[in-house]
């Protein structure tokens, strides 16, 4: 890096036309300059400047170097221009992993449609993986959505998007064979479990035993799977109220024991650094927009 700062310091001098002019533009003294240009004709042992009292011009081989020198500083202009772009012009990919499922809730469709119309240069790649990537290696998403607790990684950026409360839900058919009328009674129910810690956190909560009930289906890691088995009336499951109020409301299913408060859960938009460029800026003001409509 030193030596790309004299080759710097070199195109300077040549193109202001003296050794003073080219301190004014560095912000330096013109002896730091002289002394500057010194080190460079030692590093390389050729003589880049013929300097007299009234003029300055590049030896054969200065005017080599000068041409290099040049393109260099080109090509850190049009770098800074292109950094610069990236925080100014919301346009581009930018990769989101979420949840199993997420991509179905309202509020992950109503983003999709929000940055389609205000920003249609913003192309996104939604992919549903329920682990927390690697959000420093390469090729990793921009933005991981996950409802878990705050990363414990002092590199990641966690956001808080919402707070939803997690619910016992079943399907009305169920519940007509299967009545729940108090805690006790989900010792005789069938559950789906697609996450071993959410079932157990809720059990407790409830003041039963913290420990797997035998009559369950288990399909980890798969939250929308055990929300169709539901659904389609094969037991309970404990569910994110974000996920599931358009089945809430549409009537396919029903909440177990409203009145019981269960554990919430805070959803969070996880990047890899604070400062982030205008692309996934807009995309995480976008987010946090609608979590909090919802």
């Amino acid at each position: 890096m030193e030596h790309l700062k004299l080759i710097a310091i070199f195109n300077a001098v040549l193109k202001h036309g003296s050794m003073n002019a080219a301190a004014q533009h560095l912000n330096m003294t013109a002896s730091a300059v002289s002394q500057h240009i010194q080190k460079l004709e030692k590093h390389y042992q050729i003589k880049l400047l013929n300097r007299t009292t009234r003029s300055l011009a590049p030896t054969e081989e200065g005017r080599i170097l000068w041409q290099y020198a040049q393109r260099l500083a080109d090509l850190a202009a049009q770098t800074e221009q292109a950094m610069q772009n990236l925080r100014a012009e919301p346009a581009g990919d930018v990769r989101i992993t979420l949840p199993d499922g997420y991509v179905q809730t309202p509020v992950i469709r109503q983003t999709i449609a929000l940055l389609r119309e205000h920003y249609p240069s913003i192309r996104l790649i939604l992919i549903e993986d329920n682990r927390l990537s690697d959000l420093h290696a390469d090729y990793s998403p921009d933005i991981a959505i996950r409802a878990v607790p705050e990363p414990d990684d002092d590199r990641l950026i966690a956001r808080p998007l919402a707070h939803w409360p997690t619910m016992i839900c079943a399907s009305p058919d169920y519940l007509s064979h299967h009545p729940i009328a108090t805690p006790q009674d989900l010792s005789q129910a069938h559950w789906l479990n697609f996450q071993d810690s959410v079932l157990l956190d809720t059990l407790k909560q409830l003041g039963l035993p913290k420990v797997l009930p035998p009559n369950r289906t288990d399909c980890l890691n798969h939250s929308v799977t055990a929300r169709e088995l539901v659904r389609v009336g094969l037991g309970l499951a404990v569910l994110l109220a974000g996920d599931v109020a358009p089945y809430i409301a549409d009537g396919s299913l029903v909440q177990v024991l409203p009145h019981h408060p269960l554990p919430v859960r805070t959803i969070y938009a996880v990047t890899a650094y604070r400062g982030q460029s205008a692309k996934i800026r807009v995309v995480l003001e976008t987010l946090s927009q609608c979590f909090a409509a919802q």
